[in-house]
């Protein structure tokens, strides 16, 4: 409670202002920031559920009826994981039930032949799964995510498991601290080591490693108070990563994803032939490439697309062609 107490007051120092006046029940506004608060007896930084009611009128429906145009035709199943994150959540409501957001979603996108969602139905489920003081999935919720994912593509593999959780010697201030100004985390930057066959790996059409996983498990990794090791650790969005296993006799994957996907193809990556990871808000500025979905999905033989990331997948992506 003195936790609570001490961000109470550090909100009111900051703020002073309307966004405290509007924050809704139990939410602290955290900084000088829209729809970013502390929440929770452990100084969580959350969002507040977005005004979805809202921006489906202004944009969301807009690529809803996108998608359903540009794949509800294709001889290809489509397959949708949402990710519920504090996006979607008013912690204060019944959250026993399916998420609202997500039902709609499912209910608009007609091109969806099969859908699942990341289970949130209590603040303390939220703080297993996600970072303090970041947006994304932690390695917990990562973990579910993958296994969920596997489980709706109908793979039938088991999910690879962590060998281990290793814990840096360093305090993660994640996104939403470069948002509010306010350095409150107090968590260790966490992840699982994974042992995963070998596979070739190529980022927008080179050969690459992914992110610097080797040299944080050795010790080489930033100590600095707001270093992205979120960013670092998985590797940051690229436009097309593509993951060839070899083995011909499995299907071929297009995951389209926003950031959720990063800490997730890896594992993904290594259950399919070829696995296509593609976050269109960079494809075509990475790859110099036009995304022309259809002409995609028969060069590459394409068997199944997931669709994969929160409620701002469809706010800040970018539309098919």
């Amino acid at each position: 409670m003195k936790k609570i107490a001490f961000l109470v007051l550090l909100a009111g120092m900051l703020l002073g202002g309307p966004c405290a006046s509007a924050a809704p029940e139990g939410y602290i506004p955290a900084g000088a920031t829209k729809n970013c608060f502390f929440y929770g007896e452990n100084g969580y930084t959350v969002e507040y559920r977005y005004d979805y009611e809202t921006m489906l009128k202004e944009t969301i429906q807009g690529y809803i009826d996108n998608y359903n145009a540009m794949l509800g035709n294709e001889p290809v199943e489509v397959y949708f994981y949402f990710v519920n994150n504090s996006r979607s959540i008013d912690f204060t409501a019944d959250l026993s039930g399916e998420n609202d957001i997500y039902l709609d979603l499912v209910s608009r996108l007609t091109c969806v032949d099969h859908c699942a969602a990341l289970q949130i139905h209590s603040m303390a489920e939220y703080e297993r799964m996600f970072y303090q003081t970041d947006h994304h999935w932690n390695h917990v919720g990562a973990q579910q995510g993958y296994e969920d994912i596997l489980r709706l593509l109908g793979v039938q593999d088991a999910p690879y498991q962590p060998v281990e959780e290793v814990i840096f010697d360093t305090v993660y201030n994640g996104s939403y601290v470069k948002r509010t100004g306010v350095k409150n985390g107090t968590q260790n930057f966490a992840v699982y080591r994974y042992d995963l066959p070998e596979c070739k790996v190529t980022v927008d059409g080179k050969e690459k490693k992914i992110g610097r996983a080797d040299a944080y498990f050795s010790g080489k990794y930033s100590k600095d108070i707001l270093a992205s090791h979120f960013a670092t650790f998985y590797g940051g969005d690229y436009g097309e990563i593509v993951y060839d296993t070899g083995m011909t006799d499995r299907e071929n994957l297009l995951v389209l994803c926003n950031s959720y996907g990063c800490s997730v193809r890896d594992l993904i990556g290594r259950h399919f032939n070829k696995t296509f990871v593609v976050d269109l808000r960079e494809y075509m500025t990475q790859t110099k490439k036009s995304m022309k979905i259809h002409e995609y999905l028969v060069e590459n033989d394409i068997d199944k697309i997931l669709i994969l990331g929160d409620v701002s997948y469809f706010l800040y992506g970018k539309q098919l062609h």
